[in-house]
């Protein structure tokens, strides 16, 4: 998927770096639903660095497609019931967008042409590297990446212009960096969309 092992490190950091901060505000006092909802956060950041490295991503696929179609539900429902309607869905459309991307990483990337693995018989453990037949990535893959990491570029960047405003005007520090979390969360999804075509 990610060639570049520099951006791999780059990818690994933001995500890392917002999982923590996520577990850091679900520590502290908060609503129980906030705090449900920032170890929802966490999970789908360690579930990002884990799609960043080739090694990890066919790990627990199904857990990982029930886990994001949960926390998609979640957030709509917040949505749909809460005040603020705006940010809850849109990390609804994220967790939507995440589970999407377990399932369709496969297809892309044997349409892409990268190598798959075969087993081979009578050698457990063992499998041997296979170049897929690079007929392209399909279409429909194509289309919905294109249209989630537009979305999600748009959202990362309307986040780090809020994070930037609130930092020349000083408002409390964990809510800047709450918007600073969601930007590079929009902006480094839309790295990992960009990178399935």
């Amino acid at each position: 998927m990610i060639e570049a092992t520099g951006l791999r490190w780059i990818l690994t950091i933001v995500f890392a770096g917002t999982g923590f901060f996520c577990l850091y505000r679900c520590l502290r006092q908060g609503p129980v639903t906030s705090r449900f909802g920032d170890v929802l956060h966490t999970a789908m950041c360690a579930g990002m660095v884990a799609m960043v490295w080739p090694a990890t991503m066919s790990f627990a696929r199904l857990p990982q497609l029930v886990l994001f179609g949960f926390a998609a539900a979640w957030f709509a429902v917040a949505a749909a019931r809460g005040t603020d309607r705006w940010h809850p869905g849109y990390h609804a459309v994220m967790m939507a967008a995440m589970a999407w991307m377990v399932f369709a990483m496969p297809r892309a990337m044997v349409g892409s042409g990268a190598a798959t693995t075969m087993d081979m018989p009578g050698m457990e453990g063992m499998a041997m590297a296979v170049p897929s037949a690079g007929g392209g990535v399909p279409a429909d893959v194509v289309v919905v990446a294109v249209v989630l990491a537009i979305a999600f570029c748009a959202a990362g960047l309307a986040f780090l212009a809020r994070a930037i405003d609130g930092v020349r005007v000083a408002l409390p520090p964990v809510r800047t960096a709450g918007w600073g979390a969601d930007a590079l969360m929009g902006l480094g999804t839309t790295v990992m969309l960009v990178a399935m075509l």
